[in-house]
């Protein structure tokens, strides 16, 4: 497992460091130059590397990178900003004009010189100012040229903390990042601008320090999950009720199912409305279907008696997926908010939530997954505000509904209200209707097996998996092709099945 840090965290650190351990800064730029040499080789073996440097640690990085770069055989031109670079990145950029390497000066209307993969170490996680002028021009050659760009640390124009472009930016496609991923790596814009996210050591200790920062899994970590014994059956992995499907909606009941009985539930039950019964047999047929009796097309008084019997024996639990809205759902609800397993809420009953105050808090065995249109309406907001700080508005969620959180987005948040975790894994071919549903079922499967870490780590699981599911599906049918049902269809609990890879592709 990873975890996040702030760059002035990460400056911290690094002061602490050379002061405790009489490190040479110049010793840490060295091992981050090791580490882009290392992206150019996989990327671009034996290919001509445009070195483009600011004049602070990041262009020394970059400077580095260009003499070891040359020193594995491999051709290095550079081009740097106006103005002297200042300490190490001054040596560094001595060293490599020693060993010949060509260095031109940008210019106003200058152009990029020839070469087959750029390394953008303009500015680092320090820059707090837009860029503009003649740093914005080369930016903009740059993401015009077409050519794979390798961030150092962190795209030029990226801000460190929270991802904003701060007016032009690199669009990477991989960025290298130094001990730590960055927290604006995973934020805003980041997720557009740092393609694949590879991290480097550089000597500091993994455990150097007090700084939690936000946790971030692995594929590594679905080794949380225990392989199942020979002995085991369905009763030794839970059993999950959900809650799910409305006329027009039965789709989003059988992909929440489905997914359910795929990750692994011993037992999954769907409650869902007597006439809906037929098809979702024929969509479901992993899952036991309970009908709950209706009386011109509303649910009558007898389906709380069967949901409450439900939830008495599950495991684990499930509410809103294509439930619709209609005034009858409401009073069952208190069913799921009042049970004593975790329930996950989503779609419309987060929707439900949001009409319906007298339903909160939920408590802290509850996760609720709204995306930013959701989030807005709980904390009756607008969407835009959501999408503006993120983490503000999880932190916000968590106080008003009382649950677990996880805050869908190209970087999903989540939070327990004490710990905070976020999800770097995932794929455009999650973006389409019914992807929700199966991360829904994902969920709720999980927290019924009782998983042996915490519930927020299983939330984590939860989102990695649906992240790695996406990339997998992704790569057979394309982004835009993707099904719900081929997610389904692809979803695994390990990573054997992934080559090797860094960050989202």
């Amino acid at each position: 497992m990873e975890r996040t840090i702030t760059p002035a965290e990460m400056r911290t650190l690094e002061a602490d460091f050379i002061a405790r351990c009489g490190v040479a800064p110049a010793l840490l730029m060295e091992h981050a130059a090791q580490g882009v040499c290392d992206a150019l080789a996989r990327r671009c073996p034996g290919g001509q590397a445009l070195f483009l440097c600011g004049g602070g640690n990041n262009g020394g990085d970059g400077y580095a990178a260009a003499r070891l770069w040359q020193a594995r055989g491999s051709e290095a031109v550079m081009m740097a900003l106006p103005g002297e670079p200042r300490g190490d990145a001054l040596m560094n950029r001595t060293l490599a004009l020693l060993r010949g390497i060509p260095l031109s000066i940008a210019a106003e209307g200058c152009a990029l010189p020839p070469c087959d993969i750029i390394v953008d170490a303009l500015f680092g996680t320090g820059l707090d100012r837009p860029v503009e002028g003649l740093a914005g021009e080369i930016i903009r050659l740059v993401n015009r040229s077409g050519k794979p760009v390798i961030a150092v640390d962190i795209p030029s124009g990226l801000d460190g903390l929270t991802g904003r472009v701060l007016g032009d930016a690199i669009r990477a496609t991989q960025t290298v990042t130094f001990h730590r991923i960055k927290q604006g790596l995973v934020l805003g814009d980041g997720a557009v601008h740092t393609g694949a996210l590879t991290v480097h050591p550089i000597l500091i200790p993994k455990d150097f320090g007090t700084r939690e920062g936000w946790a971030v899994m692995e594929p590594g970590d679905l080794k949380l999950i225990p392989p199942r014994t020979a002995d085991s059956h369905k009763g030794s992995f839970g059993r999950v009720a959900i809650f799910a499907g409305s006329r027009g909606m039965a789709g989003a009941a059988a992909f929440a199912a489905n997914a359910c009985v795929k990750a692994g539930a011993g037992l999954t039950t769907l409650l869902c409305r007597e006439s809906l019964l037929p098809m979702l047999q024929v969509l479901s047929p992993g899952a036991v279907c309970l009908p709950l009796p209706e009386q011109d097309g509303r649910l009558t008084c007898e389906a709380a008696g069967i949901i409450r019997q439900a939830l008495l024996t599950a495991d684990a639990a499930a509410a809103g997926c294509g439930l619709g809205q209609s005034d009858d759902v409401p009073p069952l609800l208190t069913l799921f908010r009042d049970a004593g397993c975790p329930v996950v809420w989503d779609a419309d009953a987060l929707n439900l939530l949001a009409a319906t105050p007298s339903l909160l808090p939920l408590g802290p065995k509850a996760v609720i997954t709204p995306h930013p249109g959701e989030a807005a309406r709980l904390l009756g907001r607008a969407t835009a505000d959501i999408l503006a700080d993120m983490p503000a508005a999880l932190s916000a969620l968590r106080q008003r509904t009382g649950a677990m959180v996880l805050l869908k987005g190209a970087r999903t948040l989540m939070t327990d209200g004490d710990h905070t975790a976020v999800n770097r894994y995932g794929s455009p071919a999650l973006a389409k209707g019914g992807s929700g549903d199966i991360l829904t079922g994902i969920l709720a499967a999980l927290l019924a097996r009782r998983l042996p870490c915490s519930p927020l780590e299983t939330i984590q699981l939860g989102a990695l998996i649906h992240g790695l599911t996406g990339i997998r599906a992704a790569r057979r049918f394309g982004d835009s092709c993707a099904t719900p049902q081929a997610l389904v269809d692809m979803l695994r609990l390990d990573d054997e099945d992934l080559p090797p890879f860094s960050g989202c592709l």
